[in-house]
Formats: structure tokens, sequence, C-alpha cells
């Protein structure tokens, strides 16, 4: 189970809405999804959680992480998978592996 949003997750999360040109709330369970791709937006203590949920979603599936300290953990937990990580600013570090 994901935690519920805090300020640095509001604040990433309408970011890379911003910079998608998408809705940061919709009916979906991701942050963020679009017909080929889907972004959840997840701390240091969420993306293990949200690895597991990606991987089952088709298109290109990213963790974008709140702040840049998470991004080495998010490489780390997203290496051996087709999950692609993005920064707090939407900017992709590594690119996703489309299923």
């Amino acid at each position: 189970m994901t935690a519920k949003p805090n300020k640095a997750h509001t604040a990433a999360l309408n970011r890379i809405a911003r910079k998608y040109g998408a809705p940061p709330y919709s009916d979906s369970p991701f942050d963020l999804q679009f017909d080929d791709m889907t972004i959840e937006v997840e701390t240091t203590a969420t993306i293990e959680d949200a690895l597991k949920r990606l991987q089952k979603q088709k298109g290109k599936v990213y963790i974008a992480v709140t702040n840049k300290e998470a991004i080495r953990m998010a490489l780390k937990c997203t290496e051996n998978s087709r999950v692609g990580v993005m920064d707090p600013h939407g900017e992709v570090v590594r690119e996703s592996q489309e299923k």
C-alpha cells in the first residue's frame, strides 16, 4: 500500500504534470497515466511498491522521485527491470523498456 501523498510528492507531481500537459489527478490508480506511458511519483519509502505495480503496466513506465537524493535508490531498485526513472522535474534519468 502506498503512503499518503506529502508536500514533496504533491510538488513533484504537479511539476511533472505541467511538463507533460496532463491533469495530475484522475480516475487512474497511477499518478499520471497516458495512452503509452505511466508515471508514479514516489518517495524513498514507496519506490519498491511502485516498482511492483508498474511492472504489470503496458507501455513505458517510470518512477519519478520526489528529490534528487532518491535517484540513486530508484536506479538501484529498478536496475533489473523495465521500469525507467525520472528526476523530480520529469527529466528521464533511465529510459523505460516498453512491454
